[in-house]
């Protein structure tokens, strides 16, 4: 059967009744619907926002910052060094995954360093492909303490390379590789955090036309 290209809605409810035989046209209706539904692709897609003290920069009481002005964040309050880690369920044709963050950093200390690591990692903890480094100035931004008023925002973008090789070292920022054999699997993506802090962070499929369910 060929595949429809335009949409195929399904037959209307007043052609359909629980425990009667259908035939003909609505049969058809069902059929062309249904085998357009078999080449759609579906895509993972994941949010996550990561929840910040907004205690104003003297500590009071009354200084809590209500806003989004992160300008009101204590000193040094982003420089910091950590680790998070986000599960996400890639699908059976998941390969290349693109990533948007948001992140704060501001040179309120020293060190003024700072670097966002992405990894793609298995729910038992092993490394799948190599990671990709954001580093200053290369990739990331640094302000003044008290001159963000928004954080700044980075992405992966959304061209495809050749597979990585190996999984030590790290890479320019480029999409993630998912190895085939753990596509359709749940995932982990650890972020290392440095000398910056991470505000939010989405990761999505990138899609493939040429690559079929």
């Amino acid at each position: 059967m060929l595949v429809p290209r335009s949409f195929q809605p399904l037959a209307r409810e007043q052609s359909t009744y629980m425990g009667v035989t259908v035939v003909g046209g609505v049969v058809n209706q069902f059929a062309q619907a249904l085998v357009q539904m078999s080449h759609c692709k579906f895509l993972g897609h994941a949010n996550y926002t990561i929840a910040k003290d907004t205690v104003g920069r003297f500590g009071g009481i009354f200084s809590t910052v209500t806003s989004t002005n992160w300008s009101g964040i204590s000193p040094g309050l982003n420089k910091t060094s950590k680790y998070y880690s986000f599960m996400y369920g890639s699908t059976p044709i998941s390969e290349w995954i693109g990533v948007i963050f948001q992140y704060v950093a501001t040179n309120s200390s020293s060190g003024n360093s700072p670097a966002i690591t992405f990894r793609i990692k298995n729910t038992s903890g092993t490394v799948l492909s190599k990671a990709v480094k954001f580093s200053f100035p290369a990739h990331l931004q640094m302000f003044n303490d008290g001159d963000l008023d928004r954080p700044a925002t980075a992405t992966t973008g959304a061209t495809f390379y050749n597979p990585p090789s190996g999984t030590s070292g790290t890479d320019d920022p480029r999409p993630l590789y998912i190895p085939l054999s753990n596509r359709g699997e749940m995932l982990l993506f650890e972020v290392e955090v440095e000398d910056c802090d991470l505000v939010s962070v989405s990761f999505f499929d990138l899609y493939q036309p040429e690559v079929t369910p």
